[in-house]
């Protein structure tokens, strides 16, 4: 990997740790009246929807790509109102200069643009997941979504759906919002919104910083130590975080009995 491969993979793994470090507390709160188990198979469901749909209905690609680039700044309003930490008025000015940025200016001033703010609506969305799905459920949904997302990638049919994926998005002309990207160097939708969901999780507790730097250093890790386009996904290093902290959150309560699990107050 080159110099500016390294660089790139830097620099989106920091962008997988803001989304940690940004979610308030009472983020899309009044969601938590919708909450039902049935909400988790959103998880892999998406991983699986997004595979095999284009692979069954190819014309269904560019209708993805097109609600993409509708549904994801809207969703990236969302997210600077009612979850990202900070001054509303100061946010919506930056986030209305990344959408004119990445509008009307190409190269990678328009594609880091393009990238924050797809960014931003998986934040929206990982935070409204994590209020509809109960606490028990969330790293079951977690760890059965990477499952899936590893083995569709390493038998391959996850490749053939990202070159139908590919094709639909090379057809449209401007930001797609359909990925985050540096250079060659790309995380997709499904993956930032676990970063989003590990967020909101954290957001509010001591260890929210933490969970950030941990989720940057080991995607940085992750990235670096594997080759780019190796096709293994952005999903593992999200989906380990969780498991470490969950394993760190167990480890807790038994040396202070009585604490009560972190999730629960989610």
């Amino acid at each position: 990997m080159s110099i500016s491969g390294y660089g790139a993979v830097i620099a989106l793994a920091m962008l997988e740790g803001a989304l940690v470090a940004l979610p308030r507390a009472d983020a899309l709160e009044p969601l938590r009246r919708l909450r039902s188990p049935v909400w988790a198979a959103l998880l892999p469901g998406s991983i699986l929807l997004g595979t095999f749909g284009p692979l069954a209905l190819p014309s269904m690609a560019p209708a993805l790509v097109v609600l993409a680039r509708i549904v994801t700044p809207l969703l990236a309003a969302v997210a600077v109102v009612a979850v990202a930490r900070g001054s509303r008025q100061a946010l919506l000015i930056v986030a209305l200069a990344l959408a004119l940025v990445a509008a009307f200016i190409s190269g990678w001033a328009g594609q880091l643009s393009a990238s924050v703010l797809t960014a931003l609506g998986c934040l929206a969305l990982g935070s409204a997941v994590v209020r509809l799905i109960p606490p028990g459920w969330i790293l079951i949904g977690i760890l059965v979504m990477a499952a899936a997302d590893l083995a569709l990638l390493t038998s391959g049919v996850g490749h053939s759906a990202g070159v139908i994926m590919a094709d639909a998005t090379a057809n449209v002309h401007g930001p797609v919002f359909d990925q985050a990207g540096v250079g060659g160097v790309s995380i997709d939708y499904p993956d930032l919104v676990l970063a989003g969901m590990l967020g909101v999780l954290a957001a509010g507790r001591n260890h929210q910083w933490t969970a950030a730097v941990l989720v940057a250093m080991i995607a940085a890790v992750f990235g670096m130590v594997l080759p780019i386009g190796s096709g293994l996904p952005a999903t593992v290093p999200i989906a380990l975080t969780f498991v470490l902290l969950e394993c760190a959150r167990l480890a807790q309560r038994r040396r202070v009995p009585g604490i009560p699990a972190a999730a629960s107050a989610t």
